[in-house]
């Protein structure tokens, strides 16, 4: 009697295992995409632990999911893990070419590490997609990695560029401000200055200027 009783519970385990071997690809992807939206809002209660368990919980189902690896990559950044941080941005990239936030943030992450040169890259190449929708960040995340380069007027132009679509975009008008005067426009500082506080911010670096 023990026996089949150990016998049935052996071939109800195996059965269960077998039905999440068999997981359908859409039960899988509605899965990652649990564990992701998870592990994104714990970080932004800054739980980073329980963000890591349920990050790592969606790259164990699915290692190659571009959300999933875009998420991560910023988590390690939040814990201060650069190294990881730049594998999870490139996983994420080279299995969606096309995740123009992730390579935004990669451009960012890449400037502020001083890897000047691929982060420009990596903005370029933003910019370049056509199914990017919010052109105006990648044009802002350019030009402050050419300001960082030592490049003022490409950095300037860029800002401009991006002020076209967000002309009272507080960060942008700022930093347009901040290339104009190493430029030594004064005039043009100043009225990238006189925008700015149109739209009721000030701080104490724009007043400096």
């Amino acid at each position: 009697m023990r026996a089949a009783l150990a016998m049935i519970g052996l071939m109800t385990l195996c059965s269960c295992q077998s039905m999440l071997d068999f997981e359908t690809p859409e039960q899988k992807n509605q899965k990652v995409e649990v564990y992701t939206q998870l592990g994104l809002g714990y970080m932004n209660q800054d739980r980073l632990a329980s963000s890591l368990e349920a990050l790592e919980d969606a790259l164990r189902v699915d290692p190659l999911s571009s959300p999933a690896n875009y998420a991560m990559a910023l988590l390690k950044i939040r814990l201060g893990e650069s190294k990881d941080a730049r594998y999870h941005f490139d996983r994420a990239l080279l299995t969606d070419s096309r995740n123009v936030p992730a390579r935004n943030d990669f451009g960012t992450f890449l400037c502020e590490n001083g890897d000047l040169k691929e982060g420009i890259q990596q903005f370029e190449l933003a910019i370049a997609d056509p199914f990017n929708m919010q052109v105006y960040v990648s044009q802002y995340g350019l030009g402050r990695c050419l300001l960082a380069a030592g490049d003022p007027r490409e950095a300037r132009d860029y800002f401009r560029i991006a002020l076209t679509g967000q002309p009272k975009n507080r960060v942008i008008l700022y930093q347009s401000a901040v290339a104009s005067f190493e430029l030594r426009e004064f005039l043009s500082a100043r009225a990238f200055l006189e925008r700015l506080f149109a739209t009721g911010w000030e701080s104490p670096e724009g007043l400096l200027l």
